[in-house]
Order: C-alpha cells, then sequence, then structure tokens
C-alpha cells in the first residue's frame, strides 16, 4: 500500500438542521476516505456557532481517527437533558474542519442544533421542508431554507383567525404552553417567500411537522410529501398539518394533511382584459367581477360588452374547485347577440397568487352557430 491524498467526506444519519427537544440523545455520523491509507487519518469536530454550552448541553468528539488500512469511522453528537427551564440554545457543529492531513479534498458537514427546553406542561411544535424527490432542470442543489421561508401558524378550528405563530429564517419551532387555553389548533404551514428559479420553473416543498413534550410525547411526527408548490406562493395559499386538542397538559394530535381550499374572494373587483378571441372586449378594457353564491362562485359581469342587449342583466357564473383551482363557466341566461340561444359555456383555471383567470369559452348562438376554443384571460 502506499500513500495516496483521498478525499474525504462525511454521512449524516439525520437531517443537518435539527429542532428537538433537550433530552438525551445521540446524533450519528460516518467520516470517509476513497481510499486505505498507511496511516491514521484524524477527522476533527468544533462547535462553530451558537449559545448551547459543551459539556452541559451537548459533547462532542474532537477527533475521530479512520484507523490505517480502514476507510470509514463512525461516531455520534450526543445531546443532554437537564432539569433547567431554559431559552432556545443553538449549537454549530463542523464536521471536518479542514485542519486535516493526508487528505486531499475535504467534504465537510456544518449542522445545526436548535435545543429547546420544555416544562411538563409544554408541546413543542416544529416545521421542516425539503425538496427531496424533486429534480431542478440544471441539476443545481438548493438548501430548503434558502428556496423557501415558511410560517408555522396556530388557528382555530375550522381555520378563520391566527392565535399565533412562529416566523424565523430558518426552520420554524413554536411552543404551545401549559397555560394555553383548553380547546382545539389547527398546525398550518403558509408562505413568506419563495426562491424566485426564473426559467427552470417552480419546485415543490415536502414538510414536515414534529411534536414533543417531556416524558409523553417523543419525536412524533407527519410527512406530506409535495405540499406546497412555489408556483403558488403567496400567504393566502397554506397547508394544514395536524389538530391539536389540548385539555390541561393532556394533548391529542390528530394528522391532517388538507391544502387551503381555493375560494372565490381574491377574484372580486375590476379585472383588466388580457386577451379574448371572441373580441367583446379590447385588450386592456376592464370587466367587474362580483361574488357569487357560494364562496367557491364568482360572477363576471356583462356591464361593457357593446355586443349584447342585455348586458346589466347576463354574466358568466364561474365555478372553482376547491381543491385544484379548476374552474367551469355557465351563463346564467342567454348572451342576446341577436341569435336564437347564447348559451356561454367554458372551463379553465384560476391562480390566486397571481391573480389570473384563464378561461377558454364556448359560444352557443343557436342559428348562427356554435363556436368554441375562445380564449378569455384576465388580470386582477
Amino acid at each position: 500500500m502506499t500513500p495516496t491524498s483521498p478525499s474525504l467526506s462525511v454521512t449524516l444519519s439525520f437531517a443537518n438542521q435539527q429542532t428537538l427537544v433537550e433530552t438525551d440523545a445521540d446524533y450519528g455520523f460516518t467520516v470517509s476516505i476513497s481510499e486505505p491509507q498507511i496511516v491514521d487519518v484524524a477527522v476533527y469536530l468544533s462547535q462553530i456557532g451558537g449559545d448551547a454550552t459543551e459539556g452541559d448541553d451537548f459533547d462532542i468528539p474532537h477527533v475521530v481517527t479512520i484507523p490505517a488500512g480502514s476507510t470509514s469511522v463512525s461516531d455520534a453528537i450526543t445531546i443532554h437533558a437537564d432539569d433547567l427551564v431554559e431559552d432556545t440554545e443553538t449549537a454549530v457543529i463542523q464536521i471536518a474542519t479542514g485542519l486535516e492531513s493526508n487528505v486531499g479534498s475535504i467534504g465537510s458537514q456544518t449542522v445545526t442544533f436548535n435545543i429547546m427546553n420544555l416544562v411538563e406542561g409544554d408541546l413543542a411544535i416544529g416545521l421542516e421542508w425539503d425538496t427531496e424527490g424533486y429534480q431542478f432542470p440544471n441539476g443545481q442543489l438548493f438548501d430548503p431554507t434558502d428556496l423557501a421561508d415558511l410560517r408555522l401558524l396556530i388557528t382555530d378550528v375550522p381555520y378563520t383567525s391566527i392565535f399565533d405563530g412562529a416566523d424565523g429564517g430558518s426552520f420554524e419551532t413554536y411552543t404551545l404552553t401549559e397555560s394555553s387555553p383548553d380547546g382545539e389548533y389547527y398546525v398550518v404551514a403558509d408562505w413568506y417567500s419563495a426562491y424566485d428559479l426564473g426559467d427552470q420553473g417552480f419546485f415543490p416543498l415536502n414538510l414536515t411537522a414534529t411534536f414533543d413534550q417531556v416524558g409523553v410525547i417523543n419525536g412524533m411526527s407527519f410527512s406530506f410529501a409535495n405540499a406546497l408548490n412555489s408556483g403558488n406562493s403567496c400567504s393566502s395559499i397554506y397547508f394544514i398539518l395536524a389538530k391539536v386538542t389540548k385539555s390541561g397538559d393532556n394533548y391529542t394530535i390528530e394528522e391532517v394533511g388538507e391544502n387551503s381550499p381555493v375560494t372565490a374572494a381574491p377574484f372580486i373587483g375590476t379585472a383588466t382584459v388580457v386577451t379574448d378571441d371572441w373580441a367583446d372586449y379590447d385588450p386592456g378594457e376592464t370587466v367587474e367581477i362580483e361574488a357569487g353564491a357560494t364562496p367557491y362562485e364568482f360572477w363576471i359581469r356583462s356591464y361593457a360588452n357593446p355586443y349584447i342587449s342585455n348586458p346589466n342583466t347576463s354574466y358568466m357564473v364561474v365555478t372553482i374547485d376547491p381543491l385544484t383551482g379548476s374552474a367551469t363557466v355557465m351563463s346564467n341566461e342567454d348572451f342576446d347577440y341577436g341569435c336564437s340561444q347564447g348559451d356561454v359555456t367554458g372551463s379553465g383555471t384560476v391562480n390566486a397568487c397571481a391573480g389570473t383567470i384563464d378561461l377558454v369559452l364556448t359560444f352557443g348562438l343557436g342559428n348562427c352557430g356554435d363556436y368554441a376554443d375562445n380564449a378569455f384571460v384576465l388580470q386582477l
């Protein structure tokens, strides 16, 4: 065996950002080199940030050694339990600091532990996200917290009001304290911001909610694939993760996993015509949109239509599928173009974040003929 300059890499058995309750726990890792060496290879660990105290809150092996002739060794970072009630503390630890010798390239890992301290009646709630399973078009890799900034909300059931929440710059944590009122709460994720990938398009987010209560609930979690998408990333879009029922210091936690419904409310008002293949309106002209008979219905009024004799009474009824944002169209009465009929039907989609209504209409005009595939696009 002759000495070489192997590459060094670090593999974690956990995600590199952890929010956890301060209980005894080990977080394993493995350091590897690309080929065995004739001498030992020492790999160094160091706390490079955070206010957690080594020895009290956590311990790390400052050196792990890959023996001569071997290609890997495993060890662990240990989190300690204590009885003190403290604020959340953070430990940022680098595995492979760059001080290693007898190696070429070094693929280090930086891990962050947000260590929460709870009293027995508190419930710790965490929110994390990732894009695992999605291949970005140009092959780039992104840190999930660079791609998306989400809020963790605690709301009423059903969701009409926000009681409280967490909105930091990374994965979110919230403590529902023993002194919080008894009752039902939804745990909700929504958007604060999303990274713009430009012509690479949009990306999905997988969500994970975690729950911990000292001595009672340890690491309960629910995961949801493709729960959110950056193509719809405004604050009106949310995802209900779980329902928590609190009674004193007892918590019942139920998985929910529901997207926010798409309602008519964001589309009520004055809309600008972008495209009208039927040519009732020129681009740039406006139409009025009014609330319909249900929360998932709106009416596109015909007040400004110069080609029909009943503009004050006729309108298009647009009904939204609250789960998908797809839409169907049916006129409330014949649009009177002077033909024997005047049915207007169609389908399309609505996008609350973009403020767009994108429809394709068919005009059934009886003795005047049927005219399909007419794009009608509005912008709020």
